[in-house]
């Protein structure tokens, strides 16, 4: 990827202080906590998952050093992703929403926990309303963060016929394009399968990391959703539909693809429904693939045995619209 189609830049400094900044609030919030309350705590930090566990809870001055260990861990978490995708700024609104999931609940949390353990010479059960509250807090710190990231600029339309080289098919100017396929991904569904473990392992823990159980749940509901795909080619370009999934449809539009051509076999690099510094797309094998040349010096794939009519098919779209013809 070159300098001019660095669609990051712009922002992205914003965007990486939008992701460290929120995270500062995992220590913040208990050392203002402990320095509000002070005295009117108990000896031992009945709060997190030792409220379960109250036997084993550590010293407020332990509890306090541990959220510093959980801070580094968060940031080094969130910020080795953005600088791996430097040049995606789509993904880097993402992290930034996720930074303030994690600062938001975690502020919740510690305020509800301490303020209940005031004045109390133990543990007290949390009241059924704390996790209303923290559930809403999360959910409305993450949605303030995507929209803090701001607006994502748009890529570079490509406006150039496709070369001579690629398989085009002659249309008619009022033929349509329609192309419908479908893919299986065995390894999508074994991974999802271990996330699925993991997160029902997770579940009788839930009561005081609740976070983790849904983010691991969310993460195996994606691998799920990208087993089983469908592709279709028609007029607003390239659609991929995400089994079960609605929210991860993605449309391809034509204005962003240079040209269509079919790989033999599988292309280098790794592909998911999210975006990569490769592109983006589903690879379900070995086969040959429909390989779509961006207009951000990417690509968009996706595994099927009919690649080279798909290719034709995107390019004689092309084709007709670029120089001149109406559709």
């Amino acid at each position: 990827m070159n300098r001019s189609s660095d669609l990051a830049a712009r922002g992205r400094l914003r965007r990486l202080t939008l992701t460290a900044v929120p995270l500062l609030l995992v220590v913040a919030a208990p050392m203002i906590m402990l320095s509000w309350y002070g005295e009117r705590l108990p000896d031992r930090a009945y709060v997190d998952s030792w409220a379960a566990l109250p036997q084993y809870a550590p010293s407020w001055e332990g509890w306090l050093s541990q959220q510093w260990f959980t801070l580094v861990l968060f940031e080094a978490s969130l910020l080795f992703p953005f600088v791996c995708y430097w040049r995606l700024p789509q993904l880097q609104r993402g992290l930034v929403a996720l930074a303030f999931f994690v600062g938001g609940s975690r502020t919740a949390v510690v305020v509800l926990s301490v303020t209940a353990l005031a004045g109390q010479p133990g543990p007290v059960p949390a009241p059924p309303w704390h996790r209303a509250v923290e559930i809403a807090v999360t959910i409305a710190a993450a949605a303030l963060g995507y929209l803090a990231a701001g607006r994502i600029p748009a890529p570079p339309e490509a406006t150039a016929a496709p070369p001579a080289h690629a398989p085009t098919m002659t249309l008619a100017p009022t033929q349509r394009v329609l192309f419908v396929t479908s893919s299986w991904s065995a390894p999508r569904l074994a991974v999802a399968a271990v996330l699925g473990m993991l997160t029902g392992l997770s579940v009788p823990y839930g009561s005081g990391t609740w976070q983790g159980t849904v983010l691991l749940g969310a993460w195996t509901i994606f691998e799920v959703a990208q087993a089983r795909t469908r592709l279709q080619i028609d007029h607003s370009g390239i659609t991929v539909r995400a089994a079960w999934l609605p929210a991860l449809h993605r449309t391809l539009p034509y204005p962003l693809i240079r040209f269509a051509q079919a790989s033999a076999g599988r292309p280098p690099g790794r592909y998911r429904l999210h975006d990569g510094d490769e592109g983006w797309g589903i690879i379900s094998g070995k086969g040959p693939a429909l390989v779509a040349r961006l207009s951000d010096d990417r690509q968009f794939v996706y595994s099927t045995r009919a690649a080279e009519t798909a290719a034709a098919l995107v390019n004689g779209w092309l084709s007709r619209q670029r120089q001149g013809e109406t559709a």
